[in-house]
């Protein structure tokens, strides 16, 4: 219930965002996100989304006052059960918008501890990267493996 009500309240904000934007005539600026790549056995941890058609990989927005880091450990523990405990920055992508807002996605590759479980934000799917091209609901997260493939 507190991450439905989390999803609300961001979807707000970025609406919010949006408008003022449109009336003062200035660029609407990016909101930033942190993604997670979690690798096991050659497999990537995604999300078989319960809100949305397809997959999407762990992570989410950053909220205010959160570093990159804390971000990251949160919304992987909130969407997997897993506790981050070491990552690495990997790569940033800026390749689409979500309901109209530009979205910055930082991406790292992760290592976790801890025994995986479903959530709200959908079930668990370990799986081929190659094999969620196309069936990806968020762009930054196809490019995102688009580059951890290039980078293989």
């Amino acid at each position: 219930m507190r991450l439905k009500l989390y999803k609300l309240r961001a979807i707000l904000l970025l609406y919010i965002i949006k408008v003022l934007t449109k009336i003062l005539f200035v660029e609407t600026p990016a909101v930033f996100s942190v993604t997670a790549l979690i690798t096991k056995g050659g497999n990537l941890l995604f999300l078989d989304l319960s809100y949305q058609e397809g997959f999407g990989l762990p992570g989410g927005i950053v909220q205010s006052g959160e570093t990159l880091e804390e971000a990251l450990k949160r919304e992987v523990f909130e969407e997997t059960g897993l506790k981050v405990k070491s990552s690495k920055y990997f790569t940033s992508v800026t390749a689409s918008s979500y309901k109209g807002i530009p979205m910055t996605s930082v991406v790292f590759l992760v290592e976790t501890s801890g025994s995986p479980r479903s959530s709200e934000e959908g079930d668990l799917v370990w799986m081929k990267p190659q094999e969620a091209l196309g069936k990806l609901f968020y762009k930054d997260n196809e490019a995102s493996i688009k580059k951890y493939l290039a980078s293989k």
